[in-house]
Protein backbone atom coordinates (compact mmCIF):
# COMPACT_ATOMS: atom_id res chain seq x y z
CA UNK A 1 0.00 0.00 0.00
CA UNK A 2 1.42 3.16 -0.56
CA UNK A 3 2.62 5.46 2.37
CA UNK A 4 3.37 2.18 4.35
CA UNK A 5 6.52 1.99 5.78
CA UNK A 6 7.67 -1.28 4.73
CA UNK A 7 9.36 -3.69 6.97
CA UNK A 8 12.66 -5.68 6.09
CA UNK A 9 11.86 -9.72 6.05
CA UNK A 10 14.06 -10.05 9.14
CA UNK A 11 12.08 -7.77 11.19
CA UNK A 12 9.02 -9.73 10.19
CA UNK A 13 10.79 -13.40 11.65
CA UNK A 14 11.69 -11.26 14.75
CA UNK A 15 8.63 -9.75 15.60
CA UNK A 16 7.39 -13.50 14.43
CA UNK A 17 10.02 -15.01 16.84
CA UNK A 18 8.91 -12.57 19.55
CA UNK A 19 5.66 -13.38 19.42
CA UNK A 20 5.54 -17.51 19.94
CA UNK A 21 8.45 -16.45 22.35
CA UNK A 22 6.58 -14.38 24.63
CA UNK A 23 3.79 -16.79 24.33
CA UNK A 24 5.71 -19.87 25.33
CA UNK A 25 7.11 -18.06 28.11
CA UNK A 26 2.97 -17.25 29.27
CA UNK A 27 2.31 -20.44 28.63
CA UNK A 28 5.29 -22.00 31.05
CA UNK A 29 4.13 -19.18 33.16
CA UNK A 30 0.18 -20.28 33.43
CA UNK A 31 1.39 -23.91 33.39
CA UNK A 32 3.67 -23.50 36.26
CA UNK A 33 1.44 -21.35 38.41
CA UNK A 34 -1.93 -23.32 38.64
CA UNK A 35 -1.87 -25.55 41.59
CA UNK A 36 -4.53 -28.11 39.69
CA UNK A 37 -2.72 -31.43 39.00
CA UNK A 38 -6.12 -33.23 37.09
CA UNK A 39 -8.12 -30.44 37.09
CA UNK A 40 -8.20 -28.20 33.80
CA UNK A 41 -5.51 -25.56 33.17
CA UNK A 42 -8.21 -22.37 31.95
CA UNK A 43 -4.96 -20.30 32.06
CA UNK A 44 -2.88 -22.56 29.42
CA UNK A 45 -5.05 -23.42 27.57
CA UNK A 46 -6.59 -19.88 26.65
CA UNK A 47 -2.85 -19.00 25.71
CA UNK A 48 -1.54 -22.27 24.28
CA UNK A 49 -5.05 -21.83 21.55
CA UNK A 50 -2.83 -18.99 19.59
CA UNK A 51 0.24 -21.34 19.61
CA UNK A 52 -1.44 -24.43 18.16
CA UNK A 53 -2.32 -21.34 15.62
CA UNK A 54 0.52 -20.46 14.78
CA UNK A 55 1.91 -24.00 14.47
CA UNK A 56 -1.04 -24.54 12.20
CA UNK A 57 -0.57 -26.43 9.54
CA UNK A 58 1.10 -28.99 11.69
CA UNK A 59 -1.24 -28.73 14.19
CA UNK A 60 -4.23 -29.48 12.54
CA UNK A 61 -4.72 -33.10 13.39
CA UNK A 62 -4.53 -31.81 17.28
CA UNK A 63 -7.88 -29.77 16.17
CA UNK A 64 -9.73 -32.68 14.59
CA UNK A 65 -8.89 -35.13 16.81
CA UNK A 66 -7.10 -33.96 20.20
CA UNK A 67 -8.15 -37.34 21.94
CA UNK A 68 -5.14 -39.25 20.25
CA UNK A 69 -2.69 -37.25 22.68
CA UNK A 70 -4.54 -37.90 25.90
CA UNK A 71 -2.09 -41.17 26.11
CA UNK A 72 1.36 -39.47 25.23
CA UNK A 73 4.02 -38.59 27.60
CA UNK A 74 4.17 -35.37 28.96
CA UNK A 75 7.12 -34.58 27.24
CA UNK A 76 6.00 -35.53 24.20
CA UNK A 77 3.07 -33.97 24.51
CA UNK A 78 4.92 -30.79 24.93
CA UNK A 79 6.33 -31.22 21.71
CA UNK A 80 3.61 -32.10 19.64
CA UNK A 81 1.32 -29.43 20.64
CA UNK A 82 3.98 -26.45 21.48
CA UNK A 83 7.29 -27.59 18.68
CA UNK A 84 5.74 -26.85 15.45
CA UNK A 85 5.06 -23.14 16.28
CA UNK A 86 8.63 -23.00 16.91
CA UNK A 87 9.30 -25.44 13.75
CA UNK A 88 7.30 -22.59 11.20
CA UNK A 89 9.36 -19.73 13.12
CA UNK A 90 12.53 -21.87 12.07
CA UNK A 91 10.59 -22.17 8.58
CA UNK A 92 10.18 -18.82 8.24
CA UNK A 93 14.20 -17.80 8.65
CA UNK A 94 14.95 -20.26 6.58
CA UNK A 95 12.65 -19.13 3.58
CA UNK A 96 13.35 -15.61 4.01
CA UNK A 97 17.20 -16.52 4.54
CA UNK A 98 16.98 -18.47 1.14
CA UNK A 99 14.98 -15.90 -0.77
CA UNK A 100 17.11 -13.56 -3.47
CA UNK A 101 16.80 -9.67 -2.40
CA UNK A 102 14.23 -8.09 -4.21
CA UNK A 103 15.49 -5.48 -6.27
Amino acid sequence: MPGQRSRSPLRRVAVHAAVVAGLLVLFAVARLSSGAADGADIGAGLVGLPLLALGFPWTLLLFVDPARLYDLPTALWYLVTLGPAVLNVALHALLVRRRPARG
